[in-house]
C-alpha cells in the first residue's frame, strides 16, 4: 500500500503543477500533455522518482542522463493516454506500452535498466 500512496502523491504533484489555465490565457505554447513517472528502483516511488512530459503527441522524447538506462519502474499519471517506452534513443528497439493510469513495479528483464527514450499519444 507504501506504493499506491506515494504514487498518489507524485500524481497530485503533477496535476497541481499542471493545472489548467483559464481560456483567456491559453496560448500555443503550453507544458507536456502527457507525462510517465519513472523510478530508478524496482516499486513505483522508491528510488529516485520524476514525472517526464513528452515533447507533443506521438513525438520521440529521450529520458535525461540520469535516468537513461537506469529506470526499474514506472507509471502513466493520466487517463486517456498510452505511453511507449524504448530501450534505444529515437524511439527503437525493445518496447513496452503502458496504458492510462497503469504502473509497472518492476520492468521485463530486458527492459529493466535499459530505457532511453518514450513516446505518447492521447488513446
Amino acid at each position: 500500500m507504501r506504493s499506491t500512496a506515494v504514487f498518489a502523491t507524485l500524481l497530485a504533484a503533477v496535476t497541481a503543477a499542471l493545472a489548467a489555465p483559464s481560456p483567456a490565457t491559453i496560448s500555443k505554447r503550453q507544458g507536456p500533455s502527457f507525462y510517465i513517472v519513472v523510478c530508478t528502483e524496482p516499486d513505483i516511488a522508491a528510488g529516485t522518482c520524476e514525472p517526464f512530459g513528452g515533447l507533443g503527441e506521438g513525438v520521440c522524447t529521450p529520458f535525461p542522463a540520469s535516468f537513461n538506462d537506469n529506470i526499474s519502474s514506472l507509471a502513466s499519471t493520466f487517463d486517456g493516454e498510452a505511453c511507449t517506452v524504448y530501450v534505444n534513443d529515437g524511439c527503437t528497439g525493445d518496447s513496452l506500452v503502458v496504458e492510462h493510469l497503469q504502473t509497472y513495479n518492476t520492468l521485463p528483464a530486458n527492459l529493466d535498466n535499459a530505457l532511453s527514450s518514450f513516446k505518447c499519444s492521447a488513446v
